[in-house]
C-alpha cells in the first residue's frame, strides 16, 4: 500500500509528465485516483495510474501501453508523446459532460448551500479548473434545469 509520501511523489512525477507532453490533458481527482480529461474536457481518457505505473487502455480496456512514472529527466518524453498521440487518435474514449457559465469559461466545480447545516438552497460554485464531470447527459440537463437563474451550458 502506498503511503501519503509515495502518493505525493507519484503525483509529482505524473504532473511533470503531463505538463512535459504538452497535449493539453487535464488531471482531475488528485491525489488518490487521478483521472484524465481531453484538452477540451469532453472526453474521459481511457487510462489510469496504479502505484507508479501509467497505463493506457484501448477501447476494450485492454492495455495498449504502460510505463513506470519517474522523473521526466529519466523518461523518453518523445517516445511517450508519440504513444500518447497514437493512443488518443486511435481509440475511442468515454464521452463526458461538463457545465460552464456562458461566456466565462468557468466550469461548475461543486455546490455550496445557503443553509450549510441542513444543506438547503444549493447554488453552483464556478472555477476555471476541476469541473464536476457528468457521464449522463440527462443528469447534466437536470442541473441546468435546477439552476435556470444562471446561463449554464452543457459542453458536448
Amino acid at each position: 500500500m502506498m503511503t501519503e509520501a509515495d502518493i505525493s511523489e507519484r503525483n509529482g512525477y505524473l504532473i511533470s509528465l503531463i505538463s512535459e507532453l504538452q497535449l493539453g490533458i487535464h488531471i482531475v481527482e488528485l491525489p488518490h485516483k487521478p483521472k484524465f480529461l481531453s484538452h477540451d474536457s469532453k472526453l474521459l481518457l481511457r487510462c489510469y495510474v496504479h502505484n507508479y505505473k501509467m497505463i493506457l487502455n484501448d477501447s476494450d480496456d485492454n492495455v495498449f501501453y504502460e510505463f513506470k512514472l519517474k522523473p521526466t529527466s529519466r523518461l523518453n518524453i518523445d517516445e511517450i508523446r508519440d504513444k500518447f498521440i497514437d493512443w488518443l487518435s486511435t481509440f475511442e474514449h468515454t464521452k463526458i459532460y461538463t457545465i460552464t457559465l456562458k461566456d466565462t469559461g468557468l466550469f461548475i466545480t461543486g455546490f455550496n448551500h445557503h443553509n450549510k447545516i441542513l444543506k438547503k438552497n444549493p447554488y453552483p460554485v464556478f472555477a476555471k479548473y476541476s469541473p464536476v464531470v457528468y457521464y449522463d447527459k440527462d443528469r447534466a440537463e437536470g442541473i441546468i434545469d435546477k439552476f435556470n437563474d444562471y446561463q449554464l451550458i452543457i459542453n458536448k
